[in-house]
This record gives C-alpha cells, structure tokens and sequence, in this order.
C-alpha cells in the first residue's frame, strides 16, 4: 500500500510537470527600433491573445514613442518642438519630461534632459560638434535645469531624453503585457531590460555584463559577469563609456557629460549595472518610479558614470531596493565591485 501511494505520488508529480509544460507558451517577439533591435520573451500561456496582435500592439507602441521622443525623427514631437512649431504634446511626451525632472532632482542634477544643447556641443546629441570652447559652453550651461516648455528668453526649452528613452520604453512595453494578463516576461530594448516572473526554464531571467574595453560594440560577444534577477519586476541597465567616445589629440572624450561642470567625465569608472526593484521608490527621495523601474535604472546608471565609483558604490550601497555591479579601473587590469543582493552565475 506504502509503494502504491508513493507511485501515485510520483505519478502525479510528473503528470504535474507535464501539464505544466504544455500550459507553458513562450514567444518570442522583435524588430527594429530607436537605432537597435528590440526583443521580447514571454508566456502567453492561457491568454485570449494571439502572436499576431502583441507583435503588432509592441511595434505600435515603439513607433508611438519614435514619433514623441526621438531627436532623430525630424517628425517627432521632440524635433517639433526644437524648431518652435508648438506641437501638441502627447502623454508620452508629457510623462517623459515628467520623469526627466523627478530624474534631475533625484540625480543632483547629473542627469540632466535639460541640458540637450550640452551634448550637442560635444558630439553627442543630435548634432556632429565637438570640443567646444569654455565661451561655447557658458551660454549652453545657462539654459539647463529648465524643465517648462519654454525657456526664460521665450524660445522652447530643448531636450534630449536619450538617458532615459530606451529604458522608458522597456517600462512601456511591460505595462502593455501586464495589462493582456503577462506575468513572466522579458523586455530589452537596445540593451535597457525588464523582467518579471521566470524564463522558459521555470528560473530567473539571467543577463551578462559586456566587457567594457574601448571598441567593444558587439553586444554580448565578450560577458565579463554573468547575473540572475529575482522572480519579481525590476529594470536592469547598464551604461558605460566604452562604445560611445571620441578621441582627439590623444585625449578621450566620452559621451557621459556631466551637466554641472559642462565637460565629459574623466574616472576610472568603465560601466555600471543596475538592477532595480520597483519598491526602492519607496525610499528614495522624489518617489513616483514605482512603475518604471527600468526608467530609473537608466538614470541612476547614468548618474553612477557621470559621480564615479567611490560616489556610485555609497549611493548603492545607501539605497535598499537597488543592485549594482561596477567595473572599474584600466582597460587592462579591470575589477569588479557587486552590491551584496547582486546574484551572480559566475
């Protein structure tokens, strides 16, 4: 009777598993957007959905935000609004600069959206500039930290919301898929995440962490850490310097600027990964990310290469609710510091 109950036992286990497994219906869905691919895994298992309507629900709501935020598209409300045509302004467009301002002030001003004629000025914005003068650069610094529609000699406040778009995005796209009833899921947009819930394995999402040489620009052709995430929703982004610099004169120029001194940034800091639990906006200061955990992902690993390691590693480490691994030192002799919550594989 003992081994018939124990084989019935076992019996239901794996029937269990089985039935799990066909439940399970994980798709995967992509495309091309703001300058990179875009990807997105998750279970539709038991949705009254089909692949159809959520690729084409995500390639909407990409090309909705393309058409609000982007520098590059000379039709987007953004590029509307720097030539003055008063163009209506969406939610999207007003959620951002929202974001962008709770950001700035969160950020002491490190990341700063305001300060989009700054980046033009090096060669990083929307514009082919470089190396400005110290003269260049007082005027530019003077209309920063302005977040109205209109700056104070009446000509539109410009922006640029690259710091926060391709992370914004992932937090979009989540809330599109929450919303149909998704709960595993894996968003990335040109390298900013999202995950909630558990990969096609039944285990946590795991990332890599790209060696940050000078030049590497192949997205996880060389992974100098690998990590895992909690089953739980959270942004993970990692910024860097290694991929977007110029170099003059002998002299590297990085496209992390830092909006109060007016120049680009020079450290031993060589990238940083946040991981970012939507509760972490109970306890920081500015608060309303609760939503957008990937968005506030995108600024504190911003604010991380702009401030440096030792300033970066306090903040992390001050914070509960946020992750962090940071590579610093020479290009080669690389090190690593990992808050204690950061799960890594290897």
């Amino acid at each position: 009777m003992k081994r018939f109950i124990l084989f019935l036992v076992v019996l239901l286990t794996v029937l269990s598993g089985l039935s799990s497994c066909r439940r399970s219906a994980y798709h995967q869905f992509t495309g091309f957007a703001q300058g990179g691919v875009w990807q997105v895994k998750c279970d539709l298992s038991g949705l009254p959905v089909s692949q159809e309507d959520v690729q084409q629900q995500l390639d909407s709501l990409l090309s909705a935000i393309d058409m609000s935020l982007s520098g590059y598209n000379k039709n987007s409300i953004l590029s509307r609004h720097r030539r003055g045509e008063n163009p209506p302004y969406d939610s999207l467009f007003l959620q951002m600069l929202s974001l962008s301002e709770k950001s700035f002030r969160l950020c002491e001003g490190k990341v700063d959206a305001s300060a989009s004629r700054l980046f033009d000025a090096w060669g990083f914005g929307f514009s082919c500039d470089s190396l400005p003068s110290d003269e260049q650069l007082r005027p530019l610094m003077a209309r920063r930290a302005s977040f109205s529609l209109t700056a104070a000699d009446g000509t539109p406040q410009e922006f640029n919301f690259n710091a926060l778009a391709q992370g914004y995005s992932c937090d979009v796209l989540a809330a599109y898929l929450r919303s149909i009833g998704v709960c595993n899921m894996m968003v990335n947009v040109g390298g900013e995440m999202y995950s909630s819930g558990v990969n096609p394995s039944g285990r946590a999402w795991t990332f890599g962490i790209d060696t940050p040489y000078d030049g590497n620009q192949q997205s996880g052709a060389s992974l100098i850490r690998v990590f895992s995430v909690g089953e739980g929703p959270c942004g993970v982004v990692t910024s860097g310097n290694y991929r977007k610099f110029y170099v003059k004169d002998g002299v590297k120029y990085s496209h992390t600027i830092d909006p109060t001194t007016g120049y680009p940034v020079c450290h031993s800091l060589l990238s940083a990964t946040l991981v970012v639990n939507p509760s972490c906006s109970l306890v920081l200061p500015g608060g309303d990310f609760e939503n957008y955990p990937a968005t506030l992902a995108d600024a504190l690993a911003t604010y991380c290469m702009v401030v440096g390691f030792e300033k970066a590693k306090a903040f992390v480490t001050s914070h509960p609710g946020i992750e962090a691994c940071l590579i610093y030192g020479e290009q080669d002799a690389m090190q690593q510091w990992c808050s204690e919550g950061f799960l890594s594989e290897r």
